[in-house]
C-alpha cells in the first residue's frame, strides 16, 4: 500500500472532512489540517481544485493573504 502526504480541509458549505492527497510530495504519511500547512506545500495546492463528496461542490484552494492573524515561531538567536 503505498503512502501520501494530505492536507484536510472543511468543506465551507457543508462542513465535510476533505482530505486532498499531495501529488509529487515524498510520501511520509504526514497530515496536515488547512489552517497549518508548511509554505511549501501549500504553494503546490494553491490554484488547486477540490471536490467534496459529500456536498459535491468545488473549491480552488487559495491563500488568505489578507488574514488577520499570522502563525508566529520562535528561533534560536
Amino acid at each position: 500500500m503505498e503512502t501520501a502526504n494530505a492536507v484536510v480541509f472543511n468543506c465551507p458549505e457543508c462542513g465535510h472532512l476533505v482530505k486532498e492527497e499531495l501529488k509529487g510530495q515524498d510520501a511520509q504519511a504526514l497530515l496536515y489540517k488547512e489552517e497549518s500547512v508548511p509554505k511549501a506545500i501549500a504553494d503546490t495546492l494553491v490554484d488547486s481544485v477540490v471536490y467534496c463528496p459529500n456536498c459535491g461542490d468545488r473549491f480552488k484552494v487559495e491563500i488568505d493573504t489578507h488574514a488577520h492573524t499570522v502563525p508566529l515561531f520562535l528561533r534560536k538567536d
